[in-house]
């Protein structure tokens, strides 16, 4: 297709027409040049994109941009390596130092450094057998250089970090939504870098004492304390009452510096009890950083409890899927705050491109309407799938008090699960891929994507790995359960 076609044509529409089918493998979701998501429709597909399958993952036009390079990423990095070179492209010096001392603490060689034309993108080049250890980096922190900031620099054009309008506005956004003041946000160029971000700067103020995860979370967020040195870590994978002992009981012996968690948590939804963690926090003097992502930004504020607030906005604060972005913020409130802000400055640098910006202030200016119709029909969507008697159990959040929804994510494990889930899961008529948040219903099989390799160690936490993850999106709820009834028919063999 010419650019000129490109332009002129109309946009596929996620919401009427899904891409769900064996023929819609690789496309972008949503329909864009920027999308943050590619259709994988099949079970089988999921298994062979993790396999590397080059018949699946040559055919994917977009990709989740911290785990597979955008095309224009990619064009940007090929353009910039010599022959024989292998690296990656990260958004700023500072970015590329960190990316490098990452390689060597994985024991790996001494990266080289390259800064491009604009004065800030900067190449880092490895030895072959390092790349891993870099790519690593890149998807951990996701410090990383966007599509648009791609897209700019190959067409010889600046890719401007300033304090816009747009900026200010997300800034604004964020607090007013975050409980804090716009002065304790920042911004990101991904859900990870802020989380990545946070990590370091409690590391500044306390390089020696461990860290913590409570809860089964989303895999980047337990691998950076695991990869990133110093590496030292406990983690309380239920984060139930019974965990909540345990680490009070471990507290007792073993100090940490930070606990991170999420409300709820990602896959199964379940809800950490913060007061309780708040308590220890506050008795044995360490940092609780929570991640609300899921609570889809408007419907509760984390900050009476947390010291840190983590938002990924590529999710429900976007809603649209075609722009990654992050934030944090402060509870001013709580012991230690000023040393906690001192060294959050300290270790933030802007990194969000002002293209990104824009995209972002746009996409969010209908985002507490958004959510909260969401919430009405995941609510209701999910009352109707337990009643299916296909359907094992659904993870979805318990109500709590004075929170006005329970967001748009629920994940769902079907009976006979080995012989039935993949047929359910090819027949159903929503867009089928990572990601989540979006204003089209998504659905992916989380444990297979996230775990691959790690299937029967997640299994022992309570992760099926036939387990299915929906991100319901503006669909009518009738339309939705149709869909689903019929996918799940099929797997019954009607």
């Amino acid at each position: 297709m010419s650019a000129l076609e490109q332009a002129v044509r109309t946009p596929r529409d996620m919401l009427a027409q899904p891409c769900w089918q064996k023929q819609d493998l690789g496309l972008p979701m949503p329909d864009s040049r920027h999308a943050v998501s590619a259709c994988l429709p099949l079970w089988e597909h999921n298994i062979r994109y993790e396999e590397a399958d080059p018949e699946v993952v040559g055919q994917l036009q977009a990709a989740y941009p911290r785990f597979c390079l955008h095309p224009l990423v990619r064009q940007l990095i090929d353009r910039e390596l010599a022959p024989g070179e292998t690296g990656l492209v990260f958004p700023s010096r500072r970015s590329a130092e960190r990316a490098a001392r990452h390689v060597q603490d994985r024991g790996g060689g001494l990266p080289s450094l390259r800064t491009l034309a604009d004065g800030r993108i900067t190449l880092v080049t490895t030895a072959a057998v390092d790349f891993a250890k870099l790519r690593e980096y890149w998807q951990h922190a996701g410090e990383i250089v966007s599509s648009r900031g791609a897209e700019s620099h190959l067409a010889g054009q600046p890719d401007p970090v300033t304090e816009t309008g747009a900026r200010t506005t997300v800034r604004q956004r964020v607090a007013s939504f975050g409980g804090c003041d716009e002065r304790d946000v920042w911004l990101f160029p991904s859900g990870m870098a802020a989380i990545a971000g946070v990590w370091r700067a409690i590391r500044r103020l306390d390089p020696e004492r461990p860290t913590a995860q409570f809860g089964f979370p989303y895999v980047d967020t337990l691998k950076i304390q695991q990869r990133f040195a110093p590496g030292r870590h406990l983690f309380f994978p239920r984060g139930d009452a019974a965990d909540v002992d345990e680490l009070a009981s471990r507290l007792a012996s073993t100090p940490i510096c930070a606990l991170f968690c999420e409300v709820p948590t990602n896959p199964l939804l379940t809800r950490p009890d913060l007061p309780a963690l708040r308590r220890l926090a506050d008795r044995y003097g360490f940092v609780l950083v929570v991640d609300d992502t899921l609570s889809a930004i408007v419907n509760e504020n984390v900050l009476p409890w947390a010291d840190v607030g983590v938002t990924s906005l590529t999710k429900y604060f976007s809603g649209r899927g075609d722009v990654l972005a992050g934030s944090a913020r402060l509870n001013a409130g709580l012991p230690g705050a000023s040393r906690l802000r001192a060294s959050l400055k300290a270790e933030f640098e802007e990194l969000l491109g002002d293209a990104d910006c824009a995209v972002l202030e746009a996409n969010s200016r209908d985002v507490r309407e958004r959510v909260l119709a969401i919430n009405r029909t995941t609510a209701d969507l999910v009352e109707r799938l337990r009643q299916h008697p296909l359907v094992d159990r659904v993870h979805y959040p318990e109500p709590s008090v004075g929170v006005p929804g329970r967001g748009g994510l629920f994940s769902v494990v079907l009976r006979h699960p080995e012989r039935v889930t993949p047929t359910v899961y090819d027949h159903l008529r929503i867009c089928k891929g990572p990601n989540l948040g979006t204003r089209f219903t998504l659905c992916c099989p989380y444990t297979i994507l996230a775990h691959y390799t790690e299937l029967e160690t997640v299994e022992q936490v309570g992760v099926s790995r036939w387990l299915m993850r929906v991100s319901v999106g503006l669909e009518p709820l009738d339309e939705l359960w149709e869909r689903f009834r019929e996918a799940l028919d099929a797997g019954l063999g009607r």
